[in-house]
């Protein structure tokens, strides 16, 4: 086989034998470019550069065109005779089409190779959007605005084409945070949106829901569902009480009024965790007082922000959320620019088994972080794509993108992984785990990553998803202890040894510059974490300490860590330096 026919990810080759030649470095032309968009040359020279330095011999030569003949997002990469051509019908093409090239290209420690060809990339799916959730002390609240940055440019090159997040400072840390704090968020979020806007993808945010401040009036808090809590209710305000209503629009204008210098072209109305009301003029909320809300806010969102696109959310909605909304959109809703339809398992079974009443796209929501330990990404990565691509074959001939929610960096793998399948459904797991490697983790065989990736994945679920079992279900330390039977501790501990074998591999193949890059070293700490914790049947070993300090540095979670300590909780995906399962959580996460 060609090298040409094996480089499937996301790329399709040209048909024909491949030639291939040897590049000291890159010497990239921007001229044809606007001023504003040449930034694209230091994208491509800064990622090569970090994986194969410059030496004497003969650079690649790289052009960026834009192309009016190319539409869409489509673009193409031309490499012939030692000069590649990218060629994009706006922007955002250009950026994507830099990113098949870099990945296209095999890194070696003093030069690199590409093949000459066609690579093209033609995503499926129009909405390929992260969920930045900067909130809870975790790594996109406390990273600085250069490392946000970089990473919107690093999923940006993936070929995601938008990002969803708060920018204004998020109610749920309002209480506990400084004017310094407020401060660094805020130009933070001036960072992104400038960012956003200059790689010319979608930045989107919150239009509203009834959850408040924690000094939200008393008076004016929502009625709890006797059915069961779908998020906390400790701040949700029913709209239908005296005032509430006007409260809840401020709120909404307060947080418009902080960020519409900002970008923002489209918003997002969150129905639960947090939020919902079961008072009899609300309820179902789905289908009553959630829709009667923001249509409210709709208007403020529109004045704010003309000719946003608006995208509704239905997160934790059940049958009679359901058959209300339906009732709903029948009256015809044209205002509704998407519908975002997930759960934190299985996708929905209602909208699957009765067709949207209207025509309006449907984005997915993949739940990329709190699930299967606590806390979330506390022992490294999560590498989960055997699941990411069961959920997407469930409902891919209904959907048109993805939002993947993301609590942190230690997902990265699964946003590359779902992301590869929107673009190309014909692609697997398998393939953008390989393609993963080959951009990543250069120098290292691919299948050995893939096969660590399995291992991970095999043994990873330590948490109890029974909600009677407590808050969070069972943690890992008693997950461990409790009630993993002997003879799954010892297939799993046999498991998780063979993984650190495994990692130790890849470890010594990666080439020098990027082995010690954040990406590989929380999925290599992950590995040996539970290597000891599995034999050890405790995740407090001292083997582990070592690996946890790493992650807390990598994370920038030392707040979560220290207020894990004195009790006061505010963090969910830090290290577990204590024993969690002890420790008394703040009064609004009880």
């Amino acid at each position: 086989m060609n090298r040409l026919a094996a480089f499937s990810c996301m790329v399709i080759a040209a048909v024909g034998a491949a030639q291939a030649a040897t590049y000291s470095d890159v010497a990239v032309d921007v001229s044809a470019l606007p001023k504003e968009k040449r930034f694209v040359r230091d994208l491509l020279l800064s990622r090569v550069r970090a994986r194969t330095p410059p030496s004497p011999g003969t650079p690649l030569k790289v052009r960026f065109v834009l192309d009016g003949s190319l539409s869409g997002e489509n673009a193409v990469v031309t490499v012939t005779n030692g000069v590649a051509s990218v060629r994009g019908g706006r922007f955002r093409s250009i950026v994507f089409g830099t990113g098949v090239l870099m990945r296209a290209i095999r890194y070696g420690a003093d030069s690199f190779e590409l093949d000459d060809g066609e690579y093209r990339f033609s995503p499926a799916k129009p909405y390929r959007i992260a969920y930045f959730a900067r909130h809870f002390n975790n790594w996109y609240l406390k990273a600085g605005a250069d490392e946000l940055v970089r990473y919107m440019e690093d999923l940006a090159l993936w070929g995601l084409n938008g990002f969803h997040m708060q920018l204004a400072y998020p109610v749920v840390d309002m209480v506990w945070s400084t004017e310094g704090d407020r401060a660094v968020f805020a130009a933070a979020s001036v960072a992104l949106g400038e960012r956003a806007l200059a790689l010319d993808v979608d930045l989107s945010t919150s239009g509203g829901s009834n959850c408040a401040p924690e000094d939200m009036p008393p008076e004016f808090r929502a009625t709890k569902d006797p059915k069961g809590s779908r998020g906390a209710d400790e701040y949700n305000v029913c709209p239908e009480k005296p005032g509430a209503l006007d409260y809840l629009l401020k709120l909404r204008q307060a947080a418009n009024d902080r960020t519409k210098h900002l970008p923002v072209s489209g918003v997002v109305y969150w129905p639960f965790d947090e939020g919902g009301c079961a008072c009899e003029k609300c309820a179902p909320w789905g289908g009553r007082g959630y829709v009667k809300l923001i249509e409210r806010f709709r208007d403020i969102n529109e004045k704010t922000y003309p000719g946003v696109r608006h995208v509704v959310s239905t997160w934790f909605f059940r049958d009679d959320d359901w058959e209300a909304f339906y009732g709903y959109l029948n009256k015809g809703q044209s205002w509704i620019g998407a519908l975002l339809i997930d759960a934190h398992g299985d996708f929905p079974r209602y909208p699957l088994e009765h067709p949207l009443p209207k025509d309006i796209p449907v984005i997915t929501f993949p739940e990329i972080s709190m699930w299967g330990r606590f806390p979330w990404g506390g022992t490294g990565a999560n590498p989960l794509p055997v699941r990411f691509e069961r959920l997407y074959r469930q409902c891919e001939a209904i959907v048109s993108g993805f939002m993947l929610y993301s609590e942190g960096i230690y997902e990265d793998v699964n946003k590359i992984v779902i992301n590869g399948l929107y673009v190309d459904p014909k692609l697997t797991h398998d393939d953008m785990l390989r393609e993963y490697a080959r951009w990543e983790l250069p120098g290292c065989a691919e299948a050995d990553f893939v096969s660590l990736c399995a291992k991970l994945e095999d043994i990873y679920e330590t948490q109890s998803l029974n909600k009677k079992k407590g808050r969070k279900g069972h943690r890992m330390s008693r997950y461990l202890k409790e009630t993993l039977q002997d003879e799954e501790l010892s297939r799993r501990a046999r498991v998780a040894h063979e993984a650190a074998v495994l990692a130790d591999t890849i470890d010594g193949a990666i080439l020098p510059r990027m082995r010690r890059s954040w990406r590989w070293r929380q999925i290599y700490l992950r590995a040996k974490i539970d290597e000891a914790a599995y034999a050890a049947r405790d995740i407090r070993t001292p083997a582990a300490l070592p690996a946890y300090a790493e992650l807390t540095n990598i994370y920038h979670a030392e707040k979560q860590v220290e207020r894990l300590y004195d009790g006061t909780w505010r963090g969910y995906t830090c290290p577990p330096f204590c024993d969690v399962d002890k420790m008394r959580p703040h009064e609004s996460c009880k």
